[in-house]
């Protein structure tokens, strides 16, 4: 295979551009880049030398073969790879076998099918309360008003959050995604900091006063001798809090955009004639939360026949993935029946997504208001896109929901 080294010069090759993200048409970049060099070396304004991996074997190679690619220097591409990444090692999703299992384990208990089966009613009642507010309202901000709102309103409890807390951690979480342009932003990594603060007051009060929340759990496996520090737990805090609100919350943005494209889609379904299920998986496929993966080579290896070298970056594009023309029928279309529908937005290997039994249900209790026959959903202005080579989806959603 011939790789080739794409100028940074060329205009639609710049994957840490965030004008391609925001204006542009990113699909249109992967598909060519699956079909000319799946696995293709950049060397971009402004950042190390990395390489992108965009087809589906290739990419779940990478991802699951963790005695060949490393976490701990990071998970998202970033200007300057060579600077030690905050919390490699530590936080959760930095780490590697055998650490991330014994970090993993202390939380699997909180996030298995049948713990996320327990919060379906709750899902269900903020879902509803949150597209009531907006029925009837005028034009509203399906992301800001809706979308952004849903995850931790459902999830508080579980993340160690306080409900009177909610809005503001939300609001933190928030602007740590949306200004992800790149990793090191100062203004994501100073809501970071607040939601830091926030985790550590919480770690000391569940010390006096502990729950059946992850910062308790912890707290529990220290006590009984885990060696985990309490930086350790605040930082995966950290990246707990922020990713539950990321992945429903793009997810669901997308996926309405999506049904209002296609609204005899919406209409079966309404009419029961597609599973939900399959609903749910399709707008996965659809909207991965975020546009890459990265990993380290640990040492010199290969992909696909390519020479990767030792300590270099290899990202993985899900959203390529989730398109790639050998996995998917017709992967251009939004098709709510689709089956089978292996896409791999929530990862793979050891760190596929801890959440994710959660998101799909929340995903789910969120479409039922959406498909609900009582309403109908409009545009009401034109939807903007995150401009972020990580973070995936939209920022701006305006619709009008109006009572039938």
């Amino acid at each position: 295979m011939v790789v080739e080294r794409y100028a940074p010069a060329d205009p639609g090759l710049a994957l840490t551009d965030p004008a391609l993200y925001a204006h542009g048409d990113p699909h249109a970049v992967w598909a060519r880049l699956r079909r000319e060099a799946p696995v293709s070396w950049h060397d971009e304004p402004g950042h190390e030398g990395f390489w992108a991996v965009t087809t589906y074997p290739e990419g779940l190679d990478v991802l699951t073969d963790s005695s060949r690619f490393s976490s701990t220097r990071g998970t998202f591409l970033r200007p300057n790879l060579s600077d030690p990444f905050p919390g490699g090692g530590r936080m959760m999703t930095l780490t590697d076998p055998p650490r991330h299992g014994v970090l993993r384990g202390v939380l699997s208990r909180l996030f298995s099918p049948r713990a996320a089966r327990s919060f379906e009613a709750r899902a269900g009642e903020v879902a509803h309360r949150l597209m009531a507010e907006v029925t009837d309202a005028g034009p509203r901000d399906f992301v800001d008003d809706v979308a952004a709102r849903y995850p931790l309103a459902v999830t508080a409890a579980l993340l160690g959050v306080a409900p009177e807390d909610v809005d503001r951690v939300a609001a933190w979480t928030g602007t740590a995604a949306d200004n992800i342009v790149d990793i090191d932003g100062s203004t994501a990594q100073q809501a970071h900091l607040e939601v830091l603060q926030y985790y550590a007051e919480v770690l000391e009060d569940r010390r006096r006063r502990p729950g059946d929340d992850v910062v308790s759990a912890f707290v529990l496996a220290q006590a009984e001798g885990l060696d985990i520090s309490d930086e350790e737990i605040i930082l995966t805090c950290d990246n707990l809090v922020v990713a539950a609100g990321e992945t429903t919350r793009q997810v669901t943005g997308a996926g309405l955009l999506a049904l209002l494209d296609a609204p005899e889609q919406a209409a079966a379904l309404r009419r029961g004639e597609i599973s939900r299920k399959h609903a749910v998986e399709e707008m996965l496929r659809w909207s991965a939360p975020v546009n890459h993966i990265m990993r380290t080579a640990l040492a010199d290896t290969e992909v696909a026949g390519v020479p990767i070298g030792a300590g270099q970056a290899v990202s993985v594009w899900l959203p390529s993935l989730n398109r790639d023309e050998s996995v998917f029928e017709r992967p251009e279309e939004f098709r709510l029946d689709r089956r089978p529908n292996r896409h791999a937005s929530f990862g793979g290997g050891g760190h596929f997504c801890i959440g994710a039994p959660l998101a799909r249900l929340m995903i789910a209790a969120l479409l039922d208001e959406l498909v609900d026959e009582r309403i109908e959903i409009a545009l009401a202005g034109e939807p903007r896109r995150i401009p972020s080579y990580i973070t995936g989806g939209l920022d701006r959603l305006p619709i009008t929901v109006t009572s039938r």
